[in-house]
């Protein structure tokens, strides 16, 4: 992965996804973001969804996990907006993909391609994604809006349903769990602050990953 990460260094293009638990604030982030990016915000929940069921259901049949859910994110993000002319279908063929890839490149001379946010993304689905768009010659800027385990807990376990909670507590245990050193590309930020302290604190981030990249 860290090979992945040197690939990517070189595009003028990037993505960044925007990630994060169930009360973490991402909308409310991702308004101000995708103004001072000056990119399209898209919400890739439904493509994540859709890439974890067919990618699973794939690897039964002896497919690679990891590939076929960066491809069937990237098609799924695609009917969204993402580097999109608007005539995406699955019937197209790598070199009419690849075409449209360079036409949608070339209209925007450098820079940030659009902001997507997403639940909570582990490692496994960061690695997929990563892979799948330097296929494309776009750089991906993983930013994790992080929250304590107290503070989800103390959100969560307010619901009606205790046992409900209980329940969403185990899940999301997982989803708190930090990036290893190797992931250059991803950036943790404190969720607690207030948008507009954190919209800038992001907004610096990004610009450091851009420059050193």
């Amino acid at each position: 992965m860290l090979e992945s990460s040197s690939q990517g260094a070189s595009s003028p293009f990037y993505i960044v996804i925007l990630s994060g638990t169930h009360v973490t604030g991402k909308d409310s982030i991702a308004i101000s973001l995708s103004r001072s990016l000056n990119c399209p915000w898209l919400k890739g929940e439904y493509a994540a969804n859709a890439a974890n069921v067919i990618s699973r259901s794939q690897e039964k049949r002896g497919y690679d996990l990891g590939t076929v859910y960066g491809k069937t994110w990237f098609k799924k993000m695609q009917r969204l907006g993402l580097m999109s002319d608007g005539s995406e279908s699955d019937g197209g063929g790598d070199s009419d993909n690849e075409d449209r890839r360079r036409k949608n490149n070339q209209k925007k001379p450098t820079g940030c391609l659009a902001l997507v946010t997403h639940f909570a993304l582990r490692k496994p689905s960061r690695d997929a994604i990563r892979d799948v768009m330097l296929g494309m010659e776009v750089r991906v800027i993983f930013v994790i809006l992080q929250i304590t385990k107290d503070t989800l807990s103390g959100r969560t376990l307010g619901a009606e349903n205790p046992e409900l909670a209980e329940r969403i507590m185990e899940e999301k245990a997982e989803d708190l769990r930090e990036p290893e050193q190797e992931e250059r590309d991803t950036l943790v930020v404190d969720s607690m602050q207030d948008v507009d302290a954190l919209t800038l604190d992001i907004e610096e981030l990004i610009k450091r990953q851009v420059a050193v990249g």
